[in-house]
């Protein structure tokens, strides 16, 4: 048979080198349906630990919101690579790139409005301020115009204005 031959051998290494290289950029590849699962997930838990801090007020609480928010944050950065990456390179993974960091984006934008909501209900007005703000300079790939809108709506009701 031919894979006793030199030839045979030749392209036997050359198809194992394939699949290897194959496997390993596969590998390396995020899993962007996977990320956008845990941005939701993340975004639910953040959610849940906002709505416990709204009803208890304890410090504890209050430390579950920031974890939870920094667990957002952290993916959020993730995911902001991934699609910077997907959108430099030309990927064809660029819309599920975009998708997670889309979400992933949401969630935090969506938890961080309800905790800074609870913020302005128990008389924090200042630190509400200052996370409203650093919300919008966080959000502003051209992903978030709707959540930069709910954000300065909120910011103009804090500061007694109307919307623009």
């Amino acid at each position: 048979m031919w894979h006793n031959t030199a030839v045979g051998k030749w392209a036997a290494a050359r198809l194992i080198a394939f699949a290897f290289l194959l496997c390993a950029s596969t590998a390396c590849a995020p899993n962007y349906r996977a990320l956008t699962n845990e941005a939701s997930a993340l975004g639910a838990a953040c959610n849940q630990a906002t709505a416990q801090f709204a009803v208890t007020l304890t410090p504890e609480a209050r430390r579950e919101v920031l974890s939870q928010l920094t667990a957002l944050n952290d993916a959020l950065i993730e995911t902001a690579g991934y699609e910077r990456e997907a959108r430099r390179t030309n990927s064809v993974d660029l819309i599920d790139a975009n998708r997670a960091f889309l979400e992933t984006g949401r969630a935090w934008g969506s938890c961080s409005l309800e905790y800074n909501k609870v913020l302005v209900a128990i008389g924090e007005r200042d630190a509400a301020r200052h996370n409203y703000q650093g919300l919008m300079s966080r959000l502003t790939a051209p992903q978030f115009v709707a959540e930069r809108r709910q954000i300065q709506l909120a910011l103009d009701e804090l500061d007694g204005a109307k919307s623009r």
